[in-house]
């Protein structure tokens, strides 16, 4: 019998994650409330970029020669999308007619696309990282770190020891 709610429970705890993923999937800009950023917005999200990029082409303390390699590095990992850019997703009620089969394909390419993109700034950073000298490179990967904790600390992933760990 208790094996039997345990599969159970499992079941069900997969279905929840599966739902609650196709449900985020399945709705565009606009359709659960939210809008396209206002140009004010991103004025205001290009102005906090261009200050950490900064920041961390001072910490890098980026040499005349290594200069053109940082310039090309900040080009490759510029986001994919423009700001303002329609997604390329399904409006919510396209995506409540399709059948699961259907919707499994959107998420399949939804995947590939991030996936790509990921190759593309994988590539970009280790040619970067290669250009940059033994203490630079120490100073990128705190940055990276502090890039990888401001993104997925805050949603329970965490890399490496436990003791690493703010």
């Amino acid at each position: 019998m208790f094996k039997l709610r345990k599969q159970l429970l499992i079941g069900m705890t997969a279905l929840s994650f599966a739902a609650v993923g196709v449900t985020a999937y399945a709705q565009a800009d606009g359709a659960d409330g939210r809008h396209a950023p206002t140009p004010e917005q991103q004025a205001k999200f290009a102005e906090k970029m261009a200050k950490r990029q900064a920041k961390w082409h001072d910490d890098l303390k980026i040499t005349p020669a290594q200069e053109t390699a940082w310039q090309t590095f900040l080009g490759k990992i510029k986001p994919v999308r423009p700001a303002g850019a329609p997604q390329q997703r399904p409006g919510k009620e396209e995506w409540a007619k399709q059948t699961a089969p259907e919707r499994m394909d959107h998420q399949m390419e939804f995947l590939k696309r991030a996936e790509t993109r990921l190759a593309e700034r994988t590539a970009a950073v280790k040619e970067f990282y290669a250009v940059l000298t033994p203490v630079q490179q120490k100073v990128f990967d705190e940055h990276f770190k502090k890039m990888e904790h401001h993104r997925f600390g805050h949603r329970g992933f965490h890399h490496g020891d436990p003791e690493d760990r703010p």
